[in-house]
C-alpha cells in the first residue's frame, strides 16, 4: 500500500488532485518571556547561585535576630575576651563581655535594613529624576543634570557628614538618608539614557498620537522597557550602601553605640586586635561575604537582562 503525502516530494509518490493536505500535529516551541528568558540564564551562572544562596542565609539570620539572638546585646560581662571560640560563645566576646555572634546577627538585620532602603529610596529619586529630564529635555534636563554635576563634584562623605552633623542625631533614618542623598546621581543618568533611547521609539509614537497623557506614557510605556538595567544598577547600590554605612560607623559617625553595626564592630575590635584577633576578623568577614554575595547576584543579572553584556 502506498502512503500518500503532499507538499514537496522527494521522489517519492504524487497525491492526487483535489486530496485534502495531511495536517501537521507537531507541538509548536513553548513561548518564553523575556523575564522567564532571564531567569533561565542567571541559573547558569554559578557564582550567582551561590550568592543568592548565602543571600538568603542572611536575610534569614537578619529576620531571626529580630526575635531572638543568644544573648541580649545589652548584657556584659558574659566573658573573657581572651578566651576566644567556645562552646558558649561560637564567635567569642568583645572587650566588654558582650556576645559577639548575638552582636554580628543584629548586625546584619542593620546591614540589610541600611542596603535594601537606600537602594529602594536611592532608585525612586533617581527613577524620578531620569524620567524627567529624559522624556522633557529642554530646560527639565538642563536642570536635573546641573543638580547631577553639582553632586559628583561633591565629595560623597562630605555631604553625608554634613547631612549627619546638620540632623545632630545618628540614626538609621539618617544613615539612609545620607546615603541616599551621594548615591541618586548615577541611578538618575542610567534612567535618563535609556528614557532619551526609547522616547523616539515606534510604541512612543503610537502612544502619543493617541492621545496618552505624558505621564501615562513614562509610566506605562518607557518605564517598563527599562526596568532590566535599573533592576541592576539597584542591586549593586546595596553593597555600595553597606560598604558606606560600615565606613562612617567605622569613623564613628554610624549608628550609635551599642547599636550593632558591622563597621563599628570593626573599629573596637581593632585595638584589640592583638589581643584577640576574632574581634576584627569576625565582622570583617560577615561584611566580605555579604558584599561578594550580593556583587555576583548582580554581575549574574547584568548577564541575565543584557546579554550584551555577557562575558
Amino acid at each position: 500500500m502506498t502512503t500518500i503525502t503532499t507538499g514537496l516530494n522527494m521522489g517519492g509518490p504524487t497525491a492526487p488532485p483535489g486530496t485534502p493536505e495531511a495536517i501537521d500535529y507537531s507541538v509548536a516551541p513553548e513561548q518564553v518571556s523575556l523575564w522567564q528568558d532571564a531567569w533561565r540564564r542567571f541559573r547558569r551562572n554559578k557564582l550567582s547561585m551561590a550568592g543568592m544562596v548565602v543571600f538568603g542565609l542572611i536575610a534569614i539570620t537578619a529576620i531571626v535576630s529580630i526575635f531572638w539572638t543568644p544573648y541580649t546585646l545589652y548584657q556584659e560581662g558574659l566573658g573573657d575576651i581572651t578566651n576566644g571560640f567556645s562552646r558558649a560563645h561560637p564567635l567569642g566576646v568583645d572587650a566588654s563581655g558582650r556576645d559577639e555572634l548575638s552582636f554580628l546577627m543584629r548586625g546584619a538585620q542593620v546591614a540589610l535594613e541600611v542596603g535594601v532602603l537606600t537602594a529602594v529610596t536611592t532608585s525612586v529619586v533617581g527613577i524620578a529624576a531620569g524620567l524627567l529630564a529624559g522624556f522633557f529635555r529642554g530646560w527639565v534636563d538642563t536642570l536635573i543634570s546641573g543638580i547631577t554635576y553639582i553632586g559628583y563634584g561633591i565629595p560623597n562623605l562630605l555631604i553625608a557628614f554634613l547631612i549627619l552633623f546638620i540632623t545632630n542625631r545618628p540614626s538609621i533614618v539618617n544613615v539612609i538618608v545620607a546615603l541616599s542623598v551621594t548615591s541618586w546621581m548615577d541611578m538618575a543618568r542610567l534612567v535618563r539614557g535609556q528614557t532619551l533611547a526609547l522616547r523616539e521609539r515606534e510604541f512612543v509614537e503610537a502612544a502619543r498620537a493617541t492621545g496618552t497623557k505624558d505621564l501615562k506614557i513614562m509610566t506605562r510605556h518607557v518605564l517598563p522597557n527599562a526596568l532590566g538595567p535599573i533592576i541592576v544598577q539597584a542591586t549593586f547600590l546595596i553593597p555600595q550602601a553597606i560598604l558606606f554605612e560600615a565606613f562612617l560607623s567605622y569613623l564613628g559617625f554610624g549608628l550609635p553605640n551599642p547599636d550593632p553595626s558591622w563597621g563599628a564592630m570593626v573599629s573596637s575590635g581593632l585595638g584589640d586586635r592583638f589581643l584577640a584577633y576574632h574581634t576584627i576578623m569576625v565582622p570583617a568577614l560577615a561584611l566580605l561575604i555579604t558584599l561578594m554575595a550580593i556583587n555576583f547576584i548582580g554581575d549574574g543579572l547584568r548577564d541575565a537582562l543584557d546579554p550584551r553584556q555577557a562575558k
